[in-house]
């Protein structure tokens, strides 16, 4: 069995984890400069979609806690990886 760190699942996953956490930082920025500009027609809109990015961070996180426990239980049992992405 292939250990978490070489398994391609896992490695899509955090990519794909990794991948939101920064796009949901770009729109936070975007969210900042709607606010100062008062733009709240953007705010809304901005909102929006940071919950969207929100929702889709929590389901791969989800998606990698089971996959961890399911493909890899040694390495869930040490706890590795749920605690990281909280």
């Amino acid at each position: 069995m292939s250990s978490p760190n070489q398994c391609r699942i896992c490695q899509k996953l955090f990519a794909d984890y990794e991948a939101a956490t920064i796009e949901w930082f770009r729109v936070q920025g975007q969210l900042r400069v709607a606010e100062y500009s008062r733009e709240r027609e953007a705010s809304d809109r901005i909102v929006a979609e940071l919950s969207e990015i929100a929702a889709r961070r929590h389901a791969l996180r989800e998606a990698m806690t089971k996959h961890e426990h399911e493909a890899h239980p040694r390495a869930a049992c040490a706890g590795s990886s749920e605690a990281a992405f909280e």
